[in-house]
């Protein structure tokens, strides 16, 4: 009988890089568009207000000996006390004797996961010479945007906006430090400033009202749009919705259960669901096109994929376990 790995966050961050979270992203999403791994449903319940939230996730592998759940609460005013907005846990256990293989620390892995799905989905859509990459919200997520997407393109400059200047700049630092390259740090005046700059664009905000306006942003910009995973969540604006002619996702049914950003205007009537093409994985097995032109705006909706946590988690418990 295997013995319960308890591994703490301290283990999860040496054990796992963003070159090795974005294979194994990418693998998930195929896994997915296969039937290969299986995502069950989502359980959000609103905490004390509709702003904190707690979320319960189950994934089943069916070519490999595990399945698993995650556990995470959301609580963006944690920060003003000195503690993580995110806690998370991922339970991994065997498919083949139900015993529980790994209590899992899933903080950090939630960030680098979040930063992988961009990832794979920006090297997907955005258009190929896309070279500027803003950032609206300069927290954790904002980390792991930025190690994922430096990896898929060449970046040349890169814009920030928060609304705190001070963890603006204390973020252009960081940035700087973590450069895979060369490139500018720039810090913007406004949100909109921000989006109407580049290329790339990542909104990773707990907003749950729009942080920009549409309407500046350029032809042919890509949207990575990950901090709405409720249905009363909107951080991007019906504009940038209504003007993307290519939306994906990670999971389409669980995108219109809980994708405020997309919900809004669908239950407003301004969209039908035609609207969201299909997931990362039906792109990577070649069932819908990524981008059809240099002209069009593409948007990847984000809501969290507990494939691609314990897709994540088995990584780091395959290299723990040795």
């Amino acid at each position: 009988m295997n013995q319960m790995l308890v591994i703490p966050e301290e283990t999860v961050v040496k054990s796992i890089d963003m070159k090795t979270a974005l294979i194994a992203a990418r693998d998930a999403y195929m896994a997915i568009a296969k039937g290969e791994m299986i995502q069950v449903g989502r359980l959000v319940l609103p905490v004390s207000g509709e702003k904190n939230m707690g979320q319960w996730l189950v994934a089943l592998c069916t070519k490999l000996p595990y399945f698993g759940s995650k556990m995470a609460s959301v609580f963006p005013g944690n920060p003003a006390n000195g503690l993580p907005s995110i806690h998370a846990k991922i339970s991994l256990y065997s498919n083949v004797t139900g015993q529980q293989l790994a209590l899992i620390d899933a903080g950090f892995l939630t960030d680098v996961k979040t930063g992988a799905a961009a990832g794979v989905a920006t090297d997907l859509m955005a258009r190929p010479d896309a070279c500027t990459l803003g950032l609206i919200g300069t927290g954790a997520q904002a980390v792991t945007q930025l190690q994922a997407i430096q990896e898929v393109r060449r970046l040349d400059k890169v814009y920030l906006y928060d609304r705190s200047p001070e963890r603006a700049a204390a973020f252009r630092e960081k940035a700087l430090a973590m450069a895979n390259r060369p490139y500018e740090v720039i810090l913007c005046d406004s949100a909109d400033q921000c989006a109407a700059s580049v290329g790339i664009l990542s909104v990773a905000t707990p907003s749950t009202t729009p942080v920009f306006d549409g309407k500046v942003l350029r032809p042919g910009t890509h949207v990575n749009a990950v901090g709405s995973f409720a249905p009363t969540m909107q951080e991007v604006d019906e504009e940038t919705v209504l003007r993307s002619d290519r939306i994906i996702t990670e999971h389409v049914d669980g995108l219109w259960a809980a994708a405020g950003d997309i919900l809004i205007p669908f239950n407003k009537g301004l969209i039908t669901k035609e609207k969201v093409n299909g997931s990362v994985g039906d792109v990577l097995v070649g069932n819908i096109p990524a981008r059809q032109s240099a002209e069009e705006i593409t948007m990847f909706e984000s809501v969290g994929s507990c494939v691609l946590d314990v897709a994540m988690a088995i990584a780091v418990y395959d290299g723990v376990k040795g």
